[in-house]
């Protein structure tokens, strides 16, 4: 029988009894906030974690708090990425291509909301190009 999540489970209890050695999961969005959460958790049970921010340095600074035994020997791998620049999304799919390692999830974590009327690098208003364009 499935188990029953809502609006406060964990993720560890989502991923309670799950092994995922073996596993390489890609999470946009790692320097901040779930998607800090969503490592430290994919790590606890076993993958193998590529993130990606637009900001390395708060990325490094943000998981450094979530693993702080591992602040010299990274316990996720980092690709630079920005959802408002399709030239970086372009070189951070080259980056993961290089590697040449295939990923068993993708969890699309990183986007905005409500934010300012603005545009991004490539002209898209800022919401539909970063959540959309850069995203799929």
């Amino acid at each position: 029988m499935a188990k029953a999540f809502g609006e406060e489970s964990t993720t560890d209890e989502v991923l309670d009894g799950v092994d995922l050695s073996g596993k390489r999961v890609l999470v946009t969005g790692v320097s901040a906030g779930l998607g800090v959460e969503t490592v430290r958790t994919l790590v606890a049970h076993g993958a193998s974690v590529v993130g990606t921010a637009r900001d390395l340095a708060k990325a490094r600074r943000a998981l450094a708090e979530v693993f702080p035994q591992k602040a010299n020997d990274a316990a996720v791998d980092l690709v630079e990425l920005n959802l408002a620049s399709l030239k970086s999304v372009s070189r951070a799919a080259d980056e993961l291509l290089r590697q040449g390692k295939a990923l068993d999830v993708i969890i699309a974590n990183a986007g905005v909301m409500a934010c300012p009327q603005g545009k991004t690098e490539d002209g898209f208003e800022t919401q539909f190009g970063t959540n959309h364009l850069a995203g799929c």
